[in-house]
């Protein structure tokens, strides 16, 4: 079995070739850009190349973002807040940001969460970890059925999809093929991340994905 020091290594060797891959991409861009006559810039091909650009900006924003939240999560570096909210208010707010901020349709989803399912924690942080994790199990414009139930030490929410992924929970990060074109590669760790240092638990059951938070 390889030691801690040698999986932190190829995890960061992972990371810093996911970050490499777009920023090559927007100078690449830049730089064509800035050699183009002054009137092409304004023309189609001026256009492709700034769409290019904002798009590995983005996934690299997003690279970056979740690696170093991740990090944080680990060496307590997060005072997290601890308050009580609905389970119901943490999942819309989460299914509010995944349409407005990353442009997926969440229409033809069925929620089923009831008033008394209470959890306790920092609640934007959790509403970023069930965004990661509807993200994760929408793929493929798949169709989320998220059903929440209290239980006597907390609540529990099921995610099941329409068409589930393979594997519903998915190896490191590392050990998944290079490349992701939206930078999410991150996002199921983060989301592990944050239910843990919520005390929080993570798990397949049935095929579907299964949280479960304390009060």
């Amino acid at each position: 079995m390889p030691s801690a020091g040698a999986r932190r290594g190829k995890y960061l060797g992972f990371v810093a070739h996911e970050i490499k891959n777009p920023l090559a991409t927007a100078l690449w861009s830049c730089d064509l850009l800035k050699r183009m006559d002054q009137a092409d810039r304004s023309g189609p091909r001026a256009e492709k190349m700034i769409d290019a650009s904002l798009r590995a900006l983005r996934r690299m924003r997003r690279l970056v973002d979740d690696y170093f939240t991740i990090e944080r999560l680990r060496e307590h570096g997060y005072d997290l807040r601890r308050e009580s909210a609905e389970l119901r208010a943490v999942v819309d707010g989460a299914l509010a940001a995944l349409s407005e901020k990353d442009g997926l349709s969440t229409q033809g989803w069925s929620v089923d969460v009831p008033a008394d399912a209470r959890v306790t924690g920092d609640v934007e942080m959790l509403k970023r970890a069930f965004r990661m994790l509807f993200e994760h199990m929408s793929k493929g414009g798949a169709q989320l059925t998220l059903s929440g139930h209290a239980l006597p030490s907390g609540s529990e929410l099921l995610l099941r999809s329409s068409q589930p992924p393979q594997p519903l929970l998915p190896p490191a990060p590392e050990e998944r093929p290079s490349g992701d074109p939206a930078g999410t590669v991150l996002g199921f760790a983060l989301a592990e991340a944050v239910l843990d240092a919520h005390g929080g638990t993570l798990r397949e059951r049935d095929g579907a994905l299964v949280v479960q938070l304390p009060k």
